[in-house]
């Protein structure tokens, strides 16, 4: 079922109809729908003191193989108090869509535009200490809805080791631990005395610049750091719906067994998908899905 729905997703063309100043691609298996909400920049929250660039590779669908990872460039922004994991993709996007309601663009020519970068293959985003020491707010995009789920951040419980690699020229240092349902082996580097790190990762002494999980299946690595120079952290989750973890579980597992369907209870909203030949194609169910979190 999982190779049919593969074959159709190289081929689909999505047409959204009736809905204003809205944009749908279809990227990664999964259905992006552009809102007014992300045209909203962002309540600034703290000022960033370290940014660095990550490439994170990320497999979806497990049972392939040989496996085939997916890449995207991740940003981490650390402040003070507070910092935020996003998809660099998914940020550009955000503002092509943005330019172009205020330009007074047309959908199609929006879509244009956003297809010539490429639209971000994570849609979550990760705060770290926004509602105060030791807590995390993940903001996610599912169809139209933005979901905002706040919890205390259980801290990873590291076991240190002798081992040492160069990163991006860093010296880094070795821990492991088992952390949100995976076993993950980190890199970190005393250089930068930040205790952060990509996605959830954190609590080591010293900057996370690379990670990877004991599977395979998700793994970071920098490739940039910038230091010295400030930037505002921007916040935008003002407007997102409050859902719990286990709530908002449940919608994954709702949303990937069948996307479309999903979207549609929306009653504003249409899909028709097509194949290469412009011929009537079946809605497509059954994503593959492999969360980061378990």
């Amino acid at each position: 079922m999982q190779k049919q729905n593969k074959c159709v997703m190289k081929k689909l063309l999505v047409t959204l109809l009736f809905v204003s100043t809205c944009s749908i691609s279809l990227w990664a298996q999964q259905f992006i729908v552009k809102t007014p909400t992300d045209m909203i920049p962002g309540k600034p929250c703290d000022k960033s003191i370290v940014k660095v660039s990550y490439i994170m590779n990320f497999v979806n669908d497990t049972t392939q193989s040989p496996i085939k990872p997916i890449n995207e460039t991740m940003i981490l922004e650390v402040g003070k108090k507070i910092s935020q994991f996003y998809c660099y993709t998914s940020f550009v996007g955000d503002s092509i869509f943005s330019s172009g309601i205020k330009n007074g663009l047309s959908q199609s020519l929006i879509n244009e535009n956003l297809g010539k970068y490429g639209m971000g293959k994570i849609s979550w985003r990760i705060y770290k200490n926004f509602n105060g020491p030791g807590t995390t707010t993940m903001l996610d995009a599912l169809g139209m809805e933005r979901f905002k789920c706040e919890e205390s951040n259980e801290r990873p419980q590291w076991k240190l080791s002798g081992d040492t690699i160069r990163v991006i020229d860093y010296l880094c240092h070795k821990a492991t631990t088992t952390y949100k349902g995976r076993v993950w082996s980190a890199w970190y580097t005393s250089e930068i005395p930040v205790s952060d790190g990509p996605w959830k990762l954190c609590g080591l002494p010293g900057l996370i610049l690379k990670a990877n999980d004991s599977q395979g299946y998700f793994s970071f690595e920098a490739n940039g750091i910038e230091k010295g120079k400030t930037e505002d952290i921007l916040y935008k989750g003002e407007e997102y719906e409050n859902i719990s973890r286990k709530d908002l579980n449940k919608i994954y597992t709702r949303y990937y067994s069948d996307p479309v369907g999903y979207i549609t209870t929306n009653p504003n909203i249409s899909i028709s998908l097509t194949d290469g030949n412009g011929n009537k194609a079946k809605n497509p169910k059954n994503f593959p899905y492999n969360p980061i979190e378990r």
